[in-house]
This record gives C-alpha cells, structure tokens and sequence, in this order.
C-alpha cells in the first residue's frame, strides 16, 4: 500500500510538473544523464510499475539531503551550494522521499531550482526539509501537494542562526534528539515563486536571518556553466556570483524528457 501511494505521488508530480514550461534560462536535461552522472555515487533502484529511483552510496547511516554543504542568498532567493559530487543534481532537480526499507531515494525531475526544500523557524533555530514527491511547482501559486503532508522531525535539518550561512553546516546542525524537541516549538515556511522566468526560493526573509544571527547576509549572482571546473571553482566565498552546474543539450545528447532507461 505505501508503494501504491509513492507511485501515485510521484505520477502526479510528473504530470502536474509539466505546467511550467522550458524557457531559454532552462537548458534541456534527460533521465539518461542522470543515470550515467549518479551511477558512480550510488544504485539506480527500480520499484513498482517500472519507476526508476537513485539511492546514494552513504557510509554514515545519519546521512540526510541538504546536510553537507551551506545556504547562499542569490537573485534566485536561498540557494543550497553542496560540497557532495552529485549535488548539482539532487538538490536542484528531482524530490527526495524516505523509504522504510531503502532509506533516502531520490526521484528524478527535470525542473532546475535554487533548492527545493521546506522549511521551518523560530527566534533561536531555522530548519529545511527536501520537499518530497507530493509537491509540484506551479507558476501560479508556488508549490502544491498533492495529498496532505506534514514531514516527520527526522526529515529535518536545524542550525542556529548564527551558523546558517557558515561554510560547513553538516558541522553544526544539531542531534536527532534536539532535533526532536525543537521541532514543534517552531513555524511552518514555505515560499517559491516564480519571477522574470525563473524559480525563486524565498523561504525566510533575508533580513530576519541577519538580525537573528546577527550579521550580513550578502547577495550573490548565480550563473549557470556547462563547464564543470568553472562549476567547483566558483566556491570561493570572496567572490560575488555562484555558478550552477547545469549540462548543455550537447552533453546530454539532445536526450528528450520523455525517454526510458533501456
């Protein structure tokens, strides 16, 4: 039965996300570049019906999305910039869901975002979450679920507002059991939006973040590259603009979205 909602959810998220239409600011992606880029880092795991999942390879059995990397505010709101070699994808397409049995999967999309994510706050403690496969963007309103859903605490990342931006966050998030305690005493956010063909992810305002944690948060420019040394250099904090790995129709081979994995 669990199976049977996961396919349904992520049919809908499929069929609903085709809404938003490819721009010039979107560069073509197939599923067959994603099978070939993730394979090293883990296992292609197909379920019911034929779906086609990605589960990493992860020695740390605490591991969860959006842990090992840092925020930076952008042009396109709050993006998620990984330190993990298969960050440029599973963060900024796709959805990830939590499996009793596999753990985390992650369930490819075509949709490029500064991050998608969830989040929760209070005054002390801010908190994100992947948005699973029950939520689709639309150009209209943002993000939609297609059934009702509240993520559990262990889905949850919280960090002190004055470590939100820090270079290493997976140094500073708390423990499962803080994790636990602090959840209910904060406040549901979520806030995407579409803006000048593009996806923005406001999530908490800028200027709460930086009374809360007490210092300036400064906006960087993203620019998407096709050029993966470009992508890993562009790490520098000192610079004024983050690039985003976004593969060039060249790369992926002209792959249409709608083909299989043979």
């Amino acid at each position: 039965m669990k199976k049977l909602v996961l396919f349904i959810a992520i049919f809908s998220f499929f069929f609903l996300n085709e809404k938003v239409e490819a721009n010039s600011y979107q560069v073509g992606i197939g599923f067959n570049y994603f099978y070939s880029s993730l394979s090293p880092h883990g296992r292609w795991i197909e379920i019911d019906d034929g779906l086609v999942v990605w589960r990493p390879r992860i020695i740390n059995r605490h591991w969860q999305p959006y842990a090992q990397g840092t925020w930076i505010w952008t042009n396109d709101g709050w993006y998620w910039d990984s330190y993990e070699p298969f960050g440029w994808a599973v963060y900024h397409y796709g959805r990830w869901h939590f499996d009793d049995y596999y753990g985390w999967i992650w369930i490819p999309d075509y949709e490029w975002g500064p991050a998608w994510v969830e989040w929760r706050y209070n005054d002390d403690y801010i908190g994100w979450a992947p948005l699973p496969p029950y939520a689709s963007f639309h150009i209209d309103f943002g993000i939609r679920f297609s059934i009702g859903w509240n993520a559990g605490y262990n889905w949850w990342n919280f960090v002190h507002y004055n470590r939100f931006c820090d270079y290493r966050l997976d140094n500073y998030l708390l423990d499962y059991r803080r994790t636990s305690r602090i959840f209910s005493k904060t406040k549901y956010r979520n806030n995407y939006y579409y803006d000048r063909d593009r996806i923005v992810n406001g999530g908490i305002d800028r200027k709460f973040v930086e009374r809360r944690g007490g210092y300036r948060v400064d906006e960087r420019e993203i620019r998407s590259t096709n050029d993966r040394g470009e992508y890993n250099r562009s790490r520098k904090r000192d610079s004024d603009r983050i690039y985003t790995y976004r593969p060039s129709e060249n790369e992926t081979g002209r792959i249409r979205n709608d083909e299989k994995l043979e």
